[in-house]
Parts: C-alpha cells; sequence; structure tokens
C-alpha cells in the first residue's frame, strides 16, 4: 500500500508542481515585443499577451509552438501519423506532434496539433507534460508557431472538452488558417480531450 502510494504520489509530481508554478506566478498582462531570430534575420512581433516572454532563436528549419501564457517552448514534429500509435508515441518523446495530412502553418485549412498532459512521463520523456496548463488557455490568448524562422500568430478562440476519444472536433475543415490544439484531460488522465481553437491573426 505504502508504494503503491508513492508511486501515485511520484507520478502526480510534475503535475501538481507546474500547477502550483503557475499559481505563485499568474501571467502578467501586458503587451510584449517578442524577438523572433533565425540567425541571420530577426523579426519583431508585437504579442497583446504576456510580460516577460523569453525569446527563442531557431534556427533555418525548425518548427516549434511558443505560448508565453503558459512557459511552453517546445518543437513540433511534422507529419505524424494519428493512426500509427508506435509512430505518435515515438513523435510525442520528442515534443509536440503536428497530424500528418494537415495544414502546415501559412497555408489555408486545419493545423492539427496535440500533444502530451500525461501521467508517465518518466516512460515519456522531458516532453510528457508540455500540454498540461493548456485548460489555463482563454479567448484572447496568443500562439506562436515558427516554420523555417518564420513567426505565425495565432489567437484562441475556443475551448471545448469533449468525451474519450472524440475525433469529430478534430476533423473540421476550414477555409482559412486554423489551429487545433488537442491534449488529454484532465491531466494525467485518458478521459477525456482538451480542444483549443485559435485563428491566425
Amino acid at each position: 500500500m505504502v508504494l503503491g502510494f508513492g508511486i501515485l504520489i511520484f507520478a502526480y509530481v510534475p503535475i501538481f508542481y507546474s500547477e502550483i508554478s503557475y499559481a505563485i506566478n499568474p501571467p502578467d498582462y501586458s503587451t510584449t515585443e517578442v524577438s523572433i531570430s533565425d540567425g541571420v534575420d530577426s523579426e519583431n512581433v508585437i504579442v497583446p499577451d504576456y510580460k516577460n516572454v523569453k525569446p527563442y532563436n531557431s534556427k533555418d528549419g525548425t518548427f516549434y509552438i511558443l505560448i508565453s501564457k503558459l512557459g511552453v517552448e517546445a518543437p513540433i514534429v511534422p507529419n505524424v501519423s494519428t493512426a500509427n500509435k508506435v509512430e505518435y508515441m515515438k513523435a510525442l518523446e520528442n515534443g509536440v506532434a503536428h497530424a500528418k495530412g494537415t495544414a502546415l502553418p501559412g497555408e489555408d485549412g486545419n493545423t492539427f496539433l496535440f500533444a502530451h498532459s500525461s501521467l508517465n512521463f518518466w516512460k515519456l520523456g522531458k516532453y510528457a507534460t508540455v500540454f498540461n496548463l493548456l485548460n489555463k488557455l482563454e479567448n484572447g490568448d496568443t500562439i506562436i508557431i515558427v516554420k523555417d524562422g518564420k513567426p505565425y500568430l495565432y489567437q484562441v478562440y475556443s475551448k471545448e472538452i469533449v468525451k474519450g476519444w472524440n475525433t469529430e472536433p478534430f476533423d473540421i475543415e476550414y477555409s482559412e488558417p486554423t489551429l487545433t490544439m488537442v491534449t488529454c484531460y484532465p491531466p494525467g488522465s485518458t478521459v477525456n480531450r482538451l480542444v483549443i481553437k485559435a485563428k491566425k491573426l
């Protein structure tokens, strides 16, 4: 019983830690200028979001997501099959997964990203809990995606919890550039999915 309790505590420590850290250091609402560099040129982006956004220096060809409100900086693994569990679990060990067949930043349509908010962080690696604060996002919050050194800004307009693995919210097609982010909810379980949608600014 003691061993089981210890394992349970150990499993939830990263989730509790991020929640407590977020509560102790709430975001400071403000207008922030972010400098994103590809190593040659820099582009200053005005983000109507939060102070203390850390610049992220990319190299040409990189693909990553920056959510300043949540302190998320993570690489994105492109073109990951959502039907191949081995493939997507491997991709999630290396960052946030971009679903194969969905739009890339700058293209019209739905850019679908998914990542862990997970329990077994010791098996899943560095990015096991990368999306566990995704539920803190609200309408109007800003997300930056950088692809090949170019920043793309998105603004959150929808947050929804769906039961189980209901894929209907993920399969919607859009004529304009739209970002859909999905993770398990609540963090540390696979009961529901949290779906965040954002439109390109």
